[in-house]
């Protein structure tokens, strides 16, 4: 079932590669789209107002794009379903639980919890403080182990754990150093919310290892991850996958599968916006000024510095790139230059926003295909409501 599930997404994906499959960041203006110039004329027509409109309802510009790619099918469409298993019903959290957890969060941890229904002991995976471990305590009275690498976090859970008298011990572990491995047991549940690109891959494979009786993860941010270019975890990826058949998926690549931010608040939305367009004006100044054509990266930087203006952010970039050039006194022309790319960007996600979804379900299936491998019963589902979080994608794997 899975591995028929993957190779039609995979197929797709393939297909269509020359619609995603690009860096927007390194293009001085809109992808070649397959050559589709027809499709390009159509994106840079769009205004403001429509661009907004389509990125908070991406079925309303599906039957506009399908004039040019007649192949696309739209975010909602049954190719792309799985079993919803959200729990819509009141919540029955107890008040001293819900303390200092904000409330997006807290329904993700309320909701997972829910798909936890026995009673083996819990291994909670990059914990954090472990709440979600002391709410399946509270549903289903099991004991938790949680394993976290940071050491304030853990003395931070296990304070919680004690005010409330919940059997939750705490082990401060690396767990991409093999330390969490030891507390892997064949009885046990294993339980990973949002746990990271090789945090989770580790698990899936260690849980393998120890035959962990059940295994229940919600996969997040696969882009982090040491390989710079993907590497499939299940053997039927590896041997099948027509869309590794023609290309390599890089880290850029994988963030598609997590840039859908319908969570974010304006203020957020705002911000984001501004370090996209200063990102692309610096590329256009030190092009300009170095005379090359090669885009330069630039790492992650101090968010206090949006609150400043374009001339500080881009002496902290020389600074930090060790870049040898004065700034000019005017900026203006790059930082138009910038704007200009910006906005091909946004109307080129147009685009690509409808390839997020399915590149996520093959990271996902892929996942799931290992577990299969390592002896698994294996279900993907969704968990919530992708007003919650759009990573909401759902792997339970029991022997």
């Amino acid at each position: 079932m899975l591995s028929s599930q993957f190779n039609k997404i995979d197929k797709y994906l393939a297909q269509l590669m020359g619609y995603w499959h690009y860096n927007a960041f390194s293009l001085d203006g809109y992808p070649a789209f397959n050559e589709n110039s027809a499709l390009i004329e159509f994106l840079a027509s769009i205004d403001q107002a429509k661009l907004s409109l389509y990125q908070n309802n991406p079925s309303l510009l599906h039957p506009l794009l399908k004039q040019f790619i007649p192949e696309l099918l739209d975010v909602s469409d049954p190719f792309f379903e799985v079993k919803d298993l959200s729990d819509k019903l009141a919540s029955n959290i107890p008040f001293w639980f819900k303390n200092g957890i904000k409330g997006r969060k807290l329904t993700q941890i309320e909701q997972f919890s829910q798909r936890i229904n026995d009673q083996l002991p819990i291994l909670e995976w990059c914990a954090g403080k472990g709440h979600l471990g002391r709410l399946i305590h509270f549903k289903n009275n099991n004991p938790v182990t949680a394993v976290e690498w940071n050491d304030e976090l853990c003395l931070q859970g296990k304070v919680l754990a004690e005010k409330h008298a919940i059997p939750q011990t705490f082990y401060q572990a690396n767990v991409l150093l093999n330390e969490a491995d030891i507390h892997l047991k064949q009885e046990q549940h294993a339980v990973a919310l949002h746990a990271c690109g090789d945090l989770h891959r580790h698990l899936i494979n260690a849980a393998g290892q120890s035959e962990t009786e059940k295994v229940t993860i919600s996969p997040c941010c696969y882009h982090l991850t040491k390989d710079q270019y993907y590497q499939p975890l299940s053997n039927h990826v590896q041997q099948t996958s027509q869309l590794l058949s023609g290309l390599t998926l890089s880290k850029q690549d994988l963030k598609l599968a997590v840039s859908q931010q319908n969570t974010l608040g304006d203020r957020q939305t705002e911000l984001n916006d501004q370090e996209v367009w200063w990102r692309l004006s610096f590329d256009c100044l030190q092009k300009a000024i170095r005379g090359t054509s090669t885009y330069l990266n630039v790492p992650s930087f101090p968010k206090t510095l949006l609150s400043s203006d374009f001339s500080e952010f881009a002496q902290w970039v020389i600074e930090c790139k060790k870049l040898s050039f004065e700034l000019p006194a005017d900026l203006s022309e790059y930082l138009q230059q910038g704007k200009e790319r910006f906005n091909q960007v946004r109307r080129a996600e147009l685009v690509s926003q409808f390839f997020r979804r399915p590149l996520e379900l093959w990271l996902v299936y892929d996942r799931g295909l290992r577990l299969q491998e390592w002896g698994y019963q294996v279900q993907v589902s969704t968990f919530c409501e992708s007003q919650v979080t759009p990573r909401n994608l759902l792997i339970q794997a029991s022997r």
